[in-house]
């Protein structure tokens, strides 16, 4: 830049009277004194003087920007965002790659799926736990191996800020005819044991085929499924370092034990947890397996809520990779649904059963039906229990219209209770549980032998 030139004060050295005189009326004007005369100006400030030692102070150049360095910034950015685009889109090809169902595979039936009306106010989803278990006979239709022995319809109320989940026992009955369930539509769906956990397997793993059936019996709409393979259910909760659970009484089986109280299961203590049956505290062995469930899917819950939707994001391509989940949702639709969940609270999610008859009077707590131990559906109590909770979209449904079995096995007159619960009262067990001390984080693990027979 250029600067002021200096003036250079010859007067002094000079002494020449002349420009002394002459610069008398400019110092004048400088200090106010008065006007400058003519067209004179003013003279620039004085610096200081410099002392003969120090030499001249030069101003500091500025350093120019080499033209290189914008673009160069400009590259970097770009190169990171692609990275995080890239990493994104690999992400999300994998979940879908793991979340892919095989093209055999049949789909939900456009016709039992939510009302048009009503899509994006409710959302229901079948879920299921296939049972896989190490020394069965796998593929064996006979055998227990891959049937669906937890049936779980979750009813997402989007626009009401709530989940409804409604359970229905594995082995309820549905149909009493050559192992055949037939619809009220004429179609028919194979049922190797009479019951609801043989049809997706008696029908080449189909949970589409369970869904048509759940459809015509309870008249539930099933937009979409999740099946879950059970005996990935360890590998999973240690992936997630454990589950913070409530144990609501002592439970022993087998060899293996678990300690009324807030705990933190690893996946060994989760499997046993969920899948035992035997024991004290279950009287009516699968119906009090139920309730046992809630408080895992009540830590699941709280679990999930703590990490957010990042973290969840992030933990599902280890979940799906290995095909322990399928689902027919797309990534798009489950990131939506996880940052709705997300949102609803405890005090407005629902835990409800299907009432069943356990057995015939004087016959047990359950009928042998053709050999297989079965409950049978109190279509009555169903349908009053579905009208006050699930059919708040769909209007309330006629036990008429519903395609049970009720009546065509004898059966008691008393039923289970539907055993209505809202997730808040089981996060209050929990909290009660910590208040008074009763928790064990660090180490609440079962015994190492897990009897096979504690979840037969």
């Amino acid at each position: 830049m250029s600067q002021t030139p200096r003036h250079i004060r010859t007067d002094r050295s000079l002494n020449r009277p002349d420009q002394a005189a002459s610069a008398a009326p400019r110092r004048a004007a400088a200090s106010g004194q008065g006007p400058v005369q003519g067209g004179a100006h003013s003279e620039p400030p004085r610096r200081p003087a410099q002392s003969q030692s120090e030499p001249p102070r030069r101003r500091k150049k500025k350093k120019k920007t080499p033209i290189w360095l914008p673009l160069a910034v400009v590259l970097a950015v770009i190169a990171v965002v692609s990275g995080v685009v890239v990493y994104a889109v690999s992400l999300v090809n994998r979940v879908e790659d793991s979340l892919r169902p095989d093209d055999s595979t049949p789909t939900i039936q456009e016709e039992i799926k939510t009302a048009e009306g009503y899509k994006g106010d409710v959302v229901n989803i079948l879920v299921c736990g296939i049972d896989y278990e190490e020394g069965r006979a796998y593929g064996d239709a006979e055998s227990n191996d891959g049937m669906t022995d937890m049936i779980l319809y979750v009813q997402f109320d989007i626009k009401g800020n709530a989940l409804r989940m409604l359970q229905i026992p594995r082995n309820s009955l549905v149909t009493t005819a050559n192992k055949k369930v037939t619809l009220s539509n004429g179609k028919t769906y194979a049922a190797s044991n009479y019951q609801i956990n043989s049809v997706a397997l008696s029908n080449g793993g189909s949970i589409a085929a369970l869904a048509d059936v759940i459809y015509d019996q309870y008249r539930l709409p099933i937009d979409y499924y999740v099946s879950v393979d059970m005996q990935a259910l360890v590998e999973m909760v240690d992936n997630f370092g454990g589950i913070e659970v409530y144990i609501p009484h002592d439970m022993s089986y087998g060899g293996s034990k678990l300690l009324k109280g807030y705990r933190n299961l690893d996946g060994a203590s989760a499997e046993f947890f969920v899948r035992c049956r035997h024991g004290d505290g279950y009287a009516n062995s699968d119906i009090d397996r139920l309730n046992m469930q809630r408080y895992f899917y009540a830590g699941l819950f709280k679990r999930a809520r703590a990490m957010g939707i990042t973290d969840i994001l992030n933990q599902l391509p280890l979940v799906l990779e290995k095909h322990y989940i399928k689902t027919d949702m797309d990534i798009t639709t489950i990131a939506k649904l996880l940052v709705s969940f997300l949102k609803v609270d405890s005090a407005n999610i629902i835990l409800a059963q299907t009432p069943v008859f356990m057995g015939v009077p004087n016959m047990g707590k359950t009928d042998s039906f053709a050999g297989y131990s079965c409950v049978v559906p109190d279509a009555s109590s169903i349908a009053k229990l579905l009208n006050q909770y699930f059919c708040t979209y769909t209007g309330p449904i006629d036990v008429s219209e519903m395609n049970l079995v009720t009546d065509d096995w004898p059966h008691g007159t008393a039923s289970t209770d539907a055993n209505v619960q809202y997730m808040g009262r089981i996060d209050k067990e929990s909290d009660d549980a910590i208040l008074n001390g009763n928790t064990d984080l660090d180490n609440a693990k079962t015994t190492d032998e897990l009897a096979a027979s504690s979840a037969n």
